[in-house]
C-alpha cells in the first residue's frame, strides 16, 4: 500500500524546529508522500496561510508541500487525492506534543477501535485506521522548541538579535540580510497584530467584570436593606416561639 503522511500543526510561525520535523519524516517514511498542513485560522494566533507558507519554504519546505487545509488532523483536501482503500495515512508530530490531543488509541462507545492508533508494524489502509508516529524534538535558536517561545522572546529582540535569529529559522536568509530584513517585517507585523488582539480581548475582559462589579454593588444596598430588615423579624419569631 501506499503511505501518505501529514505534519499536522498551527505553525505561528513556521520555524527551524518545524522543518527539522518535515526533515525526519521524509527520512523516516523514505517511501512516503510527505505534507504540512496547516490552516488559515487566525482567532486564536496571529499568523495567516500565506505567511506560514512563505516561512515554510524559507524553512526548507518544498512548493506544493505546504497545503492549507480545514483540519490539520483531518486533512482533507490532501487526502481526497489517495486511494482510500490501498494508502495508509500517518500523521507525524514532534515528540514534546506527545501529551496534547489528539492522542492515538483507545475504542470508541461500541467497544471497536478508535480511528486514531498508534503506529503499527502492520498497518490498515485509511478507511480502516491513521496512525501516529512521534518523531524527536529538535531544539534550535539557543535552545528555544516551539513557536510559543517565539512569540514571547521576539518583543525583547533588538534588530541584531532579531536579524541573528531569522537567520537561524530560516536558513535561506543567510546569504541575502535584505531578504532577512523583510522576514523580520513579516514577524513585526504578525506579532503587532497578535499583541493589539490580546489587548483587545483583555479590555473586553475587565470590561466584563466591571460591568459585573458594578451590578453587584448597585443591588448590594437593597439587598442589605431587605436582610437587616427581615433578620430581627426571624430572630422575634424564634424567640417568641420558645417563650410560649
Amino acid at each position: 500500500m501506499k503511505k501518505l503522511v501529514i505534519m499536522p500543526g498551527g505553525f505561528h510561525p513556521f520555524h527551524a524546529g518545524h522543518a527539522a520535523l518535515y526533515r525526519s519524516a521524509r527520512k523516516a517514511f523514505p517511501d512516503a508522500d510527505v505534507y504540512v498542513a496547516a490552516t488559515d485560522d487566525t482567532s486564536a494566533r496571529p499568523f495567516p496561510f500565506a505567511v506560514k507558507e512563505k516561512l515554510a519554504k524559507l524553512a526548507g519546505v518544498e512548493s506544493g508541500r505546504f497545503v492549507r487545509v480545514k483540519s490539520p488532523f483531518r486533512a482533507e483536501e490532501i487526502t481526497q487525492g489517495y486511494d482510500a482503500n490501498d494508502t495508509v495515512l500517518i500523521f507525524v508530530r514532534s515528540t514534546k506534543d506527545q501529551d496534547k490531543p489528539p492522542q492515538p488509541g483507545g475504542v470508541k462507545r461500541d467497544g471497536t477501535a478508535a480511528y486514531l492508533q498508534p503506529l503499527s508494524d502492520d498497518p490498515e489502509p485509511m478507511t480502516q485506521h491513521g496512525y501516529m508516529a512521534y518523531l524527536p524534538t529538535v531544539e534550535f535558536a539557543g535552545g528555544l522548541t516551539s513557536a510559543t517561545q517565539i512569540r514571547d522572546r521576539w518583543p525583547t529582540l533588538s534588530h541584531r538579535d532579531k536579524l541573528a535569529m531569522v537567520m537561524t529559522l530560516y536558513p535561506k536568509t543567510q546569504n541575502s540580510q535584505r531578504l532577512a530584513t523583510n522576514v523580520i517585517r513579516l514577524l513585526d507585523s504578525a506579532m503587532a497584530v497578535a499583541a493589539e488582539s490580546r489587548i483587545k480581548m483583555l479590555e473586553s475582559r475587565i470590561r466584563g467584570l466591571l460591568e459585573v462589579y458594578h451590578r453587584r454593588r448597585l443591588r448590594a444596598p437593597a439587598d442589605y436593606i431587605e436582610e437587616k430588615q427581615a433578620k430581627p423579624k426571624y430572630l422575634h419569631r424564634i424567640t417568641y416561639d420558645r417563650h410560649r
